[in-house]
């Protein structure tokens, strides 16, 4: 295969972005169908595209022999059924974060992708985002030294158009609150740059009462390396917070990830100004996770970002609302079935 014929189903705020990723890879990719079950969503959608068609159904985009691939972009307690059925169907498919509700969900979506030889592709920018794949290599290569801690903020406040969509902060739709829907974004990096997680502790709170579920977490996470970890992620601050979203500590030194243009910094003492840029902006992230999405599905790259992972962040946000519930440090072996979300 050398090109891609992709259907767009859910045209929300997020399909924008998609939208607009996929222009950017014409010479490889193009999206031929918008699916909602609103028409008019779905119209705009496709007038956006420009030349394709709009339709109210899933199966109205399974039954069509051009779509190679499928891009979920729906609520999230409608990912697993729309995922199963496209892998069923013979399509590729890209998944829009968070993967499911459930790690049942999770696993079935897995299958039915695996049986039926297509890929399953998380979509999490997080993963993809050159700045971020670099500071793993940095890491990686013992730049810092031996890694000590990671660190990670997303705070910020959406509002406005964001409250628009009521299924957002309904618990009983997304399956949590801020840290399954937004807070993954910060958890994905932190699980890039650190590796697999052993324990979580968690205090999660609501200061915001328009939102449902939790609207600010703190996490506090020991790797599987023994190196430690906290995670801030609020959707209740005033505004996005202009700092690092990401620092990672070494024995010799420190990146840094984040900040107004999410430059990427190398901080070692023996650097001229203690510094090195090694990445001046952030870039596009969706533009980023769509090429190499195209880059696994056409070209046979390994994926950077399967459907594993989106299972690991799941579980990962599982443990730490058990540890919420409970007051305690949950580890990391007792998740092996879906706890209750605060």
């Amino acid at each position: 295969m050398k090109f891609l014929n992709v259907a767009l189903v859910g045209c929300g705020l997020i399909s924008e972005e998609h939208i607009r990723a996929y222009q950017k890879q014409a010479d490889r990719a193009r999206i031929i169908v918008c699916c909602d079950i609103d028409p008019n969503k779905a119209a705009q959608r496709a007038t956006l595209v420009g030349d394709a068609r709009a339709v109210t159904t899933l199966e109205e985009v399974l039954a069509d022999p051009e779509v190679d691939a499928v891009e979920v972009c729906t609520p999230h307690h409608l990912h697993a059924e729309a995922v199963i059925a496209a892998a069923r169907a013979g399509k590729h498919v890209l998944c829009q974060k968070p993967l499911a509700k459930t790690l049942a969900e999770c696993d079935a979506m897995i299958a039915a992708a695996a049986g039926a030889g297509v890929t399953l592709f998380y979509g999490e920018t997080s993963l993809t985002q050159p700045a971020a794949v670099e500071a793993a290599r940095v890491i990686a290569e013992g730049r810092i030294g031996r890694l000590v801690g990671v660190q990670a903020t997303l705070a910020f406040w959406q509002g406005g158009k964001y409250l628009s969509t009521a299924w957002r902060y309904d618990p009983g739709v997304t399956g949590g609150g801020q840290l399954l829907d937004s807070g993954v974004h910060a958890l994905a990096l932190m699980l890039k740059i650190g590796g697999p997680i052993r324990t979580v502790a968690c205090l999660a709170a609501r200061f915001r009462e328009e939102l449902g579920g939790e609207d600010t977490c703190a996490l506090s996470v020991r790797f599987e390396g023994g190196h430690l970890g906290t995670l801030f992620c609020s959707q209740a601050a005033g505004t996005w917070v202009p700092q690092p979203s990401l620092v990672a500590y070494g024995t010799e030194g420190a990146v840094t990830l984040g900040g107004p243009l999410g430059a990427l910094v190398l901080h070692r003492p023996d650097l001229p100004d203690r510094r090195e840029v090694l990445q001046e902006q952030r870039g596009d992230p969706f533009a980023a996770m769509i090429g190499q999405y195209l880059d696994t599905v056409l070209g046979g790259a390994p994926s950077p970002s399967p459907g594993e992972a989106g299972r690991e962040n799941l579980r990962v946000v599982l443990a730490a609302y058990e540890a919420a519930r409970t007051g305690r440090e949950v580890t990391m072996d007792e998740v092996t079935m879906d706890c209750i979300q605060v």
